[in-house]
């Protein structure tokens, strides 16, 4: 996904260039148009000097008086069958061309000057020589005085070139400047998005628990509204959150009340009923409100640990706490006839929440007593390194890999599972307080591929 920032970047990019590029084309067009009003501002000179000489010319022939030019005096006559070549001034850049007419012959040339079409009126044109069309800016201009139509021209080549030399010269800056000009807008995009990273931080730093509205200090306008409603979300998650608080408490002081009734009542009727199928009966009956009580106590434990409120933790050994929780269920491991061998090294020292680690330790050791198969041994190991290494493995029937895909699935129980009671919630519970502990957890086969065995890592503190 492109970032705002490379988007802005881009965008903005564009923009300059279109804009260059227009600037471009509007300055190529406006120096085309002001390099043709020069040339034709030559011309016109070009077109003066050779009306006010040739005008020179007219009144020496006139009054009879010898023409200026030696060239002029043997070669006029003979004009009209071949053209005088007049010699073209030196060190002009655009040297112009220059085509005198009289009576419709050609009779005066310029040096190195193409040869025009006959005149007919007077004006700019574009034209040229046979295979040249286009390519000359001319003049055409009639004396009446002398009845000469005198036609001057600037190869219009070396014109473009010259403008484009200048254009070039002037959009030299420009190219130069653009890649400061790019890393000027990169930098000013970058700053002007610090708000929105600002911002970005104050969110990603929150505590998750936290649902207080985001402060709107500093935010752009345009940011407003989306403040406003992350603020409206908030507070709608908070009012949601305590009333799920709320009504989970509600709720599990509602039903583990009736069932404690209900199970004193159980056990009153089996110490006074003797008969031994209403016996049975009673005790299913037992099983089943234990199994009950049992999940609504998990489901209380899971609704404390499901909004992601950090836990508040302290340096703490896990060996003791291990023994405590092995000493609380031990009473399920002699009911089943299970061995229980407690492999621990020295002390296990971590940072954690007790409270947490003591309710993960029970439902990891109810676990492994409820689903082990009878008279089997359950193997607890502690061990310490760069890591507090947490292991605990039964012996129960063969799973299927996505069987231990699942276990840590809220209320899944694995198919055909011998346990006593149990709602699916034990695994997920213990998932949960590892996250919180970032710890490491995994699950897997024992080494013959019967059993079950989980292993947590959590983070070890140096004493």
């Amino acid at each position: 996904m492109t970032s705002l920032k490379t988007r802005l970047v881009w965008i903005l990019l564009a923009l300059i260039l279109s804009a260059w590029v227009a600037s471009a084309i509007i300055t190529f067009v406006f120096t085309s148009r002001v390099m043709l009003d020069q040339v034709d501002q030559q011309l016109e000179q070009y077109a003066d000097l050779v009306k006010y000489i040739t005008a020179i010319f007219a009144r020496q022939v006139d009054e009879g008086l010898p023409l200026s030019e030696p060239w002029l005096r043997g070669e006029f006559g003979t004009a009209h069958l071949q053209p005088i070549v007049i010699d073209a001034p030196r060190g002009e850049k655009l040297n112009p061309a220059l085509n005198i007419w009289l009576e419709g012959n050609l009779i005066a040339v310029m040096a190195d000057s193409p040869r025009f079409g006959r005149p007919a009126v007077e004006g700019f044109d574009f034209g040229g020589p046979e295979g040249n069309a286009g390519q000359w800016r001319i003049l055409t201009r009639h004396d009446p005085l002398t009845d000469l139509w005198l036609q001057v021209g600037i190869e219009m080549g070396g014109a473009r070139r010259s403008m484009l030399g200048m254009l070039g010269r002037a959009l030299l800056p420009l190219l130069i400047v653009l890649p400061l000009t790019v890393a000027l807008l990169y930098f000013g995009v970058s700053r002007g998005l610090q708000p929105l990273r600002a911002l970005a931080s104050q969110i990603a730093l929150r505590n998750p628990g936290l649902l207080d509205p985001v402060s709107p200090a500093g935010v752009p306008a345009e940011m407003q509204p989306v403040v406003s409603s992350l603020n409206a979300l908030l507070q709608r998650l908070a009012m949601a959150l305590e009333g799920q608080q709320r009504f989970t408490a509600n709720a599990a002081h509602e039903l583990l009340t009736p069932l404690a009734a209900i199970k004193t009542e159980v056990q009153l009727c089996q110490m006074q009923l003797r008969d031994q199928r209403g016996g049975a009966m009673l005790t299913r009956i037992a099983q089943r409100v234990d199994r009950a009580s049992h999940t609504v106590a998990q489901l209380l434990t899971l609704a404390r640990l499901d909004p992601d409120i950090p836990v508040v933790t302290r340096p703490l050994r896990l060996d003791l706490l291990l023994s405590e929780a092995l000493e609380d269920t031990s009473h399920l491991a002699t009911e089943r006839g299970l061995t229980v061998r407690y492999d621990t090294g020295t002390a296990a020292w971590m940072s954690g929440n007790e409270d947490s680690l003591s309710i993960l330790l029970r439902n990891l050791l109810i676990n492994a007593f409820r689903y082990a198969s009878g008279e089997s041994t359950v193997v607890v190991s502690l061990r310490t390194g760069a890591a507090v290494d947490l292991e605990i493995s039964n012996d129960c029937e063969p799973m299927s890999a996505r069987e231990f895909g699942r276990v840590r699935e809220r209320f899944y129980r694995a198919a055909g599972s011998s346990g006593q009671g149990g709602a699916g919630l034990g695994l997920s519970i213990v998932a949960r307080i590892a996250e919180q502990h970032n710890a490491q957890m995994k699950v897997y086969p024992g080494d013959s591929g019967r059993g079950f065995r989980v292993r947590l890592e959590f983070p070890a503190l140096a004493v």
